[in-house]
């Protein structure tokens, strides 16, 4: 069966309905359209110059917009002009010997890492979706089971070309006019329009090559934390690691369960090969499913793929275990769901993972807004969350916590998740973590500055955030 797991089944990127919505729209299916009233698609560097020029002298803002996937409304322009990076998606060159990959901002990260395979290539830091974009995943950071190996993905760009919005076109790098490189990055889109990006690449058989899961399997919580935090902060020679909790209300009580995958290299076998076929294969097809049933047979098929999430196979191929949840899990099915992400220096993840999952668990039982409850974990090793002042050797680890919500949209009234999000937010700052920008976070420039990244980079960042 031949298909593009997805982990939404009910709308896609390429219509021109999907213009007039985000990310947001799976965890507020009735929400709001905010329709553009113009859409540019340029095809070059020579096209959004004239755009942004021309948006200038009319006294236009410009929203750049690739795929999609924030739910920070960064990406929607209710009444103005949208830039779409969908046509600006070829593959410019690859170098076989500096081991570098140079992109157009539109191009589709997963279809990049497929033409890399062909020549025994791929990229270090890849999202689980099919429709990541290169730099829309450049303007929030980019996170994979290999970002506390490689960092973000913006950690592994080492060129960019952009437009400013005076309409001027910088080239710039790690070494030549580092301050606008750092500030570009993670810069959702503020200071301009990404236009092409180089980014460093490996060698590696990723749809080949099978890796052993180390995995632990948990009922209880507090044991949970325990070994996770073991794992966060020393992975060891793991070439691939995450974790996951979940608390599913039940008619009586909650089934609560964890688990924690550490990927290693393994001696490789056909039996291996085929288990990793028929296991992946398995949840492939419950993706594939998901969202093309009745209602009730969807939410059970929902149910059942979390269940394989929290189960995951011994083997694996680095390709399936990069993509896993979004083969398995289709967002738009069952109960509308939320994210929210962390990201905080790694000694302060057992404090930050109790007390996010608290606060998620009380605004389920104060409101009954929140309905399942889980968070996925990762280790991050980033230069760039470093801060400028420490450079490229020897970066912090951090971790990253991505809350995974179910939500009801009767109860998540706009009052009662403002407060969420302000609480998320809140726990943030206290132990100086950082959010991921393109998931929700309070629009107060002061607590933005707090919580996000680019701030270390961009000295006018409180003046700008307040016109973004």
């Amino acid at each position: 069966m031949a298909y593009e797991p997805s982990s939404h089944e009910t709308f896609t990127h390429d219509s021109l309905a999907s213009l007039a919505y985000d990310w947001e729209r799976v965890g507020d299916p009735g929400i709001e359209a905010k329709w553009p009233g113009k859409v540019l698609l340029p095809r070059g560097t020579a096209d959004v110059v004239r755009a942004v020029r021309e948006a200038r002298e009319l006294g236009e803002k410009i929203v750049v917009r690739g795929s999609g996937h924030s739910s920070n409304h960064l990406v929607t322009a209710d009444g103005g002009t949208l830039l779409l990076t969908a046509r600006m998606n070829r593959i410019v060159d690859i170098d076989d010997e500096n081991l570098t990959c140079t992109l157009q901002p539109g191009a589709l990260l997963a279809g990049v890492d497929e033409a890399l395979a062909e020549r025994g290539l791929g990229l270090s830091v890849v999202g689980d979706h099919n429709h990541i974009t290169a730099a829309g995943f450049a303007s929030v950071g980019g996170i994979s089971p290999a970002s506390h190996r490689f960092g973000l993905f913006l950690d592994t760009v080492c060129e960019l070309e952009y437009v400013d919005w005076e309409g001027d076109v910088h080239q710039c790098s790690r070494n030549e006019q580092q301050e606008r490189f750092l500030r570009v990055l993670a810069g959702t889109g503020r200071h301009g329009v990404i236009t092409g990006l180089t980014v460093r690449i490996i060698r590696i058989d990723k749809f080949r090559t099978v890796l052993a899961n180390e995995r632990f399997i948990t009922t209880d919580f507090d044991d949970f934390v325990e070994r996770s935090a073991r794992l966060i902060r020393d992975p060891g020679d793991a070439l691939m690691e995450r974790g996951a909790w979940a608390d599913l209300p039940l008619p009586v009580g909650s089934l609560r369960l964890g688990q924690f995958s550490s990927y290693h290299e393994t001696q490789q076998n056909p039996l291996k090969s085929l288990y990793d076929r028929v296991a992946y294969g398995y949840q492939q097809f419950l993706g594939y499913w998901a969202g093309r049933l009745p209602r009730a047979l969807d939410e059970i098929v929902k149910y059942v793929g979390m269940g394989a999430i929290l189960i995951p196979p011994v083997f694996g191929t680095a390709k399936n275990i990069e993509r896993f949840t979004d083969q398995i899990l289709d967002s738009t099915v069952g109960d509308p769901t939320r994210m929210f992400i962390v990201l905080a220096p790694a000694g302060r993840y057992e404090t930050l993972l109790r007390e996010l999952s608290a606060l998620c668990l009380r605004e389920r039982r104060a409101s009954g807004a929140v309905t399942f409850v889980s968070v996925y974990v990762k280790a991050v090793r980033s230069a760039y969350l470093s801060g400028p002042d420490h450079g490229d050797k020897d970066p912090k680890h951090f971790c990253e916590l991505m809350l995974y919500l179910g939500v009801d949209p009767q109860k998540m009234t706009g009052p009662v998740l403002r407060a969420l999000v302000a609480g998320i937010d809140a726990v943030a700052v206290e132990h100086q973590a950082f959010r991921y920008m393109h998931s929700m976070t309070s629009e107060d420039p002061a607590v933005r500055r707090k919580v996000d990244p680019n701030a270390l980079y961009d000295p006018e960042y409180a003046t700008d955030t307040k016109e973004a």
